[in-house]
């Protein structure tokens, strides 16, 4: 067992509070070596050199873009067990699968030996846990990963109003199986699970683990028009507006001809033109999870027994 912390997450606050942290971890007999990233996509190495060197249990500490890097890092390297510690900012990839947020309860969950296997999204030489934002959702998350006052949805909420006014729509054209069209594009979500940004449900019936992509294409609207938009995200409507048009596919092409700014599960990028291809990998990776959600059956045997310790 790894345990790979982000002490950049949350705005830092994991690295500053870390100590204690690796207290209540000593407590309910969490020991194994840990390592701390020290730039993007070091977590992708991490874990997959752990994997290679015959770790079965990867287990990040972070924000939703780290468990995202992890997870790269075990697809690379074919193999191991992904357990999470969901200390971030918007921690929705904990919310798609159910694990918990209070930091002993998972830590406890990542010793119970329960897996569920789930889909990845697969984008150019990136595979993603929960979600992909385009265009607005990208913009917001460019701007909300420098705010360290607030957390969750409200630090995607504070940004997300000054990106509504100034973002300037492109012109795509989205094909799907059974779909093609061509439109000025506000945002597009493509999504593993329900949620993005803290809470935000651009699209609430996807699940982890049936196959499809769940994908919402919001046009364009007027500026003064968008705040509607917002709140339907919140409530989870954005997909009957007027404008919205939602599908589920296993692959999805979007051609553009300029840069579109975009995040994968909170992670920054930006996506050249021609063409992005977004691809459903069936049952990619295997998650540690409460076994409310999956089979129960043990890692290993020597996680089997750690569990039992601290209760």
């Amino acid at each position: 067992m790894l345990l790979i912390v982000n002490p950049a997450a949350a705005g830092g606050r994991v690295g500053r509070e870390w100590a204690k942290r690796e207290r209540v971890l000593k407590r309910i007999g969490f020991d194994c070596p840990t390592v701390f990233t020290e730039a993007p996509r070091h977590a992708t190495e991490i874990a997959r050199n752990a994997v290679h060197d015959g770790e079965q249990l990867i287990v990040a500490a972070g924000g939703d873009g780290t468990l995202c890097e992890a997870a790269e890092g075990l697809y690379l390297a074919g193999g191991g067990t992904l357990a999470m510690l969901p200390v971030g900012t918007g921690n929705d990839t904990a919310r798609t699968l159910e694990i918990p947020t209070r930091f002993e309860t998972a830590a406890r969950t990542a010793l119970a030996g329960h897996w569920r296997e789930i889909d990845l999204i697969r984008v150019g030489e990136h595979v993603v846990v929960n979600a992909i934002g385009v265009g607005l959702t990208g913009d917001i998350n460019r701007r909300a990963a420098h705010i360290k006052v607030v957390r969750g949805i409200a630090a995607y909420a504070v940004t997300a109003a000054a990106s509504l006014f100034r973002y300037e729509a492109p012109a795509v054209h989205m094909k799907a199986p059974n779909y093609d069209s061509k439109h000025k594009m506000m945002l597009l979500a493509v999504h593993n699970g329900p949620t993005t940004g803290g809470g935000f449900r651009l699209t609430p019936q996807a699940q982890p683990d049936d196959g499809m992509l769940d994908v919402c294409l919001v046009e364009d609207i007027p500026p003064f028009s968008r705040m509607r938009r917002l709140f339907a995200g919140i409530r989870g409507t954005l997909g009957c507006l007027p404008g919205s048009h939602e599908l589920q596919a296993k692959v999805v092409e979007l051609h553009h001809d300029q840069p579109l700014p975009a995040h994968l599960d909170g992670n920054q990028i930006l996506f050249e033109p021609p063409m992005t291809r977004f691809e459903l990998v069936p049952r990619a990776l295997r998650i540690a999870a409460p076994p409310s959600t999956m089979t129960a059956v043990p890692v290993n045997p020597v996680l089997e027994a750690a569990g039992s310790v601290g209760g």
